[in-house]
């Protein structure tokens, strides 16, 4: 049998990936732009909301004729008009004049504030007293308040969310620069896996991780090609993968990563052209036995057969992978979401190795506690019961009960 020749750190994992450059930039409409990554830069080219609205029903006047108003002596105004919302006002407003106006109005000439209406008195026909003074700006929305021309709205780099497509809406921008989606070219192997249609013979299993991984890839904004289940016949991989890389960014291969008499990936990617090889084990658990290989800017990843690996292999390199070829700024090593929780019993861990321990959350007394949950690489039910996982550092022998821990959510 084998040993893993070339076994590598996490860190040297993310060195040998940060050169990876970000795919070519797409026109696409705002309509199927969510959670896309923008390419360039969006420059405004008017002022938002254009005109000086109200944010409340009232009266439209110039502020300075409600000084001194109260309560006890309310000053009367004329009311000369009536600003409906979408309408341009045809009149404008002399000293004691107000006109009626609803929330999102464009403010007449002559007023540069608003009164509530609560605040307000109808004393007869064509004349209101005011109870309250306002200040010169008050309820009102300048034509460039939400945003200005030139303005650079939305940075390169950033991931759309709904109020990002709202604002682009606004400004009447129906076409945004993304970068391309990434594609993950995923196979299964092993004279074991059967395709999930099938009823499993002893000693057989259905595919989990074409599943897994692709929705994994979905999750972090990759389109799958699903490329099917292959046997360990270093011919057929081959083949496999060099479909693969034709059609893909990424090469995802799970089972066959190990060190095992018909572990063929190693072969494989060593038989392509220009192939070079990154990594030959990983030092994290799970999921040592993977391999990482490159050519071009593509990678090629044989990763561990057990669920449980193969998921966290994903968590820790390929999410970090995927930002870096779909443009994401401000990329960090882990760039999911997590939470701060409490330990609620003691982990042990070897050193020289990064542990990823999956853990249950509960919320007690105000706080979150995770609870480790104990399981073997190749059992996907750990992973369901899971809410997320913990990162015990390589020169850490363990973490106690009590400590205060980062849980990466799934």
């Amino acid at each position: 049998m084998r040993s893993f020749f070339k076994v590598k750190t996490a860190e040297d994992i993310f060195e040998s990936l940060r050169d990876i450059k970000s795919l070519e930039a797409e026109s696409v409409t705002i309509t199927v732009a969510l959670s896309r990554i923008l390419a360039r830069d969006v420059i405004s080219s008017e002022d938002l909301p254009g005109f000086q609205r109200s944010t409340m029903d009232g009266y439209a006047l110039a502020a300075k004729d409600s000084f001194g108003a109260s309560e006890n002596l309310p000053t009367p105004l004329n009311i000369v008009g009536e600003v409906r919302v979408g309408e341009i006002p045809r009149f404008g407003l002399h000293r004691g004049e107000c006109a009626r106006i609803s929330t999102g109005g464009m403010l007449p000439k002559g007023a540069d504030a608003v009164v509530m209406v609560e605040y307000s008195q109808m004393v007869e026909d064509g004349i209101v007293e005011i109870s309250r003074p306002v200040s010169p700006l008050e309820n009102v929305i300048l034509p460039d308040d939400d945003v200005k021309r030139r303005q650079v709205v939305l940075h390169k780099g950033t991931l759309l969310r709904p109020q990002d497509l709202g604002i682009l809406a606004g400004l009447g921008i129906s076409v945004v620069d993304v970068f391309s989606k990434p594609r993950a070219a995923i196979i299964s192997t092993g004279e074991e896996i059967v395709d999930i249609s099938q009823k499993p013979r002893v000693g057989q299993m259905r595919d989990i991780n074409s599943y897994t991984l692709g929705g994994l890839c979905i999750k972090s904004g990759v389109e799958p090609l699903y490329l099917g289940i292959v046997r360990d016949r270093f011919e057929d991989l081959k083949l496999f993968i060099e479909k693969g890389i034709s059609q893909a960014d990424v090469v995802l291969l799970s089972g066959g990563s190990s060190v095992g008499v018909k572990d063929f990936t190693l072969d494989a990617f060593l038989s392509l052209d220009g192939v070079k090889i990154l990594a030959h084990g990983v030092s994290i658990s799970p999921g040592k036995p993977t391999i990482i290989a490159r050519k071009g800017n593509k990678t090629l990843w044989g990763l561990p057969g057990h669920p449980v690996s193969a998921m966290v292999i994903f968590d820790v390199f390929l999410r970090y992978l995927f930002g870096r070829l779909s443009g994401l700024s401000n990329l960090t090593e882990y760039n999911g979401h997590a939470i701060e929780a409490e330990l609620d019993r003691n982990i042990e861990s070897a050193t020289g190795r990064e542990d990823y321990i999956r853990v249950k959350l509960t919320h007690m007394e105000g706080k979150w506690l995770a609870t480790p949950i104990l399981g073997k690489s190749g059992l996907i039910s750990t992973m369901v019961e899971a809410d997320g996982i913990i990162k015990i550092g390589m020169n850490n022998e363990g973490l106690y009960k009590g400590e205060m821990v980062k849980v990466r959510l799934f």
